[in-house]
């Protein structure tokens, strides 16, 4: 049994960042395992409040020892045929579960430094939160304390921090943002999202990530960065301008017929060119113009998009407009005018109470 792996996979869990294998294989070297118990309880103890604020963990491991002696203690044997296997056999226990302690200790001095690095370091990061909100119908531009330019679309929200202390520029996004971000090779500029994050240093791209929507977006425009997905940390996928990535959540994409349910569908191409009107235009990117620009997409697709761009909600009553694909600039038509153009390409009739909107 390795019991280093057993110890690493304890305290991945104690920390919160054992992954759903890990999990699986923790349960089951565990099952294989007659100390088990010990095992648990050490870490647990280990990673206890009192713990975490002085965590020494060979200290520990003496105040264990002393703590659980009792347990281990020979009891006086009669003197049968057995009596001398029986004291090897209870010699044998008590050694491996000492040599685990210890092993355990050393171990776990060593994880804990590094995940109590990371907490800290990010609550350091996280401690003077300043948050951008962009609410629907509204996009904004702002300029972070490094420089860095960014444009929040419509119903999009970006932390950050002053960046001072930090060792990287670390900064949380719920929507879209287009990203000009200036260039610091000592520190590190960190996108974090739900499904992904980036990694860069100085370029200009755009990442798409709302909480409502399968697929999660980073387009480059120039430089490189550096991308993981969220649950697949050890993977780095690299890009180059003018290349783009979408990242599918594939439970969310095919429901129950996913049997990994944190697996997810990674493909990369290239960016957008939409021709209107003698005109090209960047397609992911044309919003931070103010420019809403759709290519050859349903109705259905483009419902969430609109009510972020024009602050309404919509509802569509019949199935076969929401199969209605159409290709657009729209550059500053209000609503109203969107629709009565729409109209023109596909019939259909609608009606507009407040900021509600029937298509039927």
């Amino acid at each position: 049994m390795n019991d280093n792996r057993i110890i690493v996979l304890l305290t991945r869990k104690m920390a919160g960042e054992i992954n759903e294998l890990e999990q699986e294989e923790l349960t089951k070297l565990l099952s294989e395992s007659p100390e088990a118990i010990y095992y648990d309880e050490f870490v647990k103890e280990l990673w206890s409040q009192d713990t975490v604020q002085n965590s020494d963990p060979q200290a520990f491991y003496q105040r264990h020892k002393a703590k659980h002696q009792h347990k281990f203690d020979f009891v006086a044997e009669k003197d049968d045929e057995n009596s001398f296997n029986t004291k090897l056999e209870k010699r044998w226990s008590l050694r491996r579960k000492w040599f685990f302690y210890s092993a355990a200790a050393s171990v776990i001095s060593v994880l804990l430094i590094g995940f109590f690095w990371r907490r800290y370091s990010d609550q350091d990061a996280l401690g003077n939160r300043i948050e951008i909100v962009a609410e629907k119908g509204v996009r904004k531009q702002w300029i972070l304390p490094d420089g860095t330019k960014v444009w929040l679309n419509a119903d999009s929200r970006l932390s950050y921090n002053d960046f001072k202390d930090a060792r990287r520029r670390l900064v949380s996004l719920e929507g879209e943002a287009y990203f000009d971000v200036a260039k610091d090779r000592n520190k590190p500029f960190i996108i974090r999202t739900e499904e992904i994050s980036i990694r860069v240093l100085g370029t200009a791209f755009n990442v798409k990530a709302y909480p409502n929507e399968q697929k999660t977006e980073a387009t480059l425009i120039k430089g490189a960065i550096e991308l993981s997905v969220n649950k697949r940390p050890k993977e780095r996928i690299v890009l180059k301008p003018s290349e783009k990535i979408a990242v599918i959540n594939s439970k969310q994409a095919m429901g129950a017929r996913d049997k990994q349910p944190n697996s997810v569908i990674v493909t990369i191409g290239n960016l957008s060119k939409v021709h209107v009107e003698d005109k090209e235009y960047i397609q992911e990117t044309s919003w931070i113009d103010n420019k809403l620009i759709f290519k050859n997409e349903t109705m259905e697709e483009l419902i969430p998009k609109l009510e972020r761009w024009y602050n309404v909600n919509i509802q569509v009553s019949a199935q076969k407009v929401k199969s209605y694909r159409y290709t657009a600039n729209i550059a500053g038509e209000n609503i109203t005018q969107l629709l009565n153009a729409m109209q023109l390409i596909k019939p259909f009739q609608y009606k507009i109470e407040d900021d509600e909107i029937i298509i039927y």
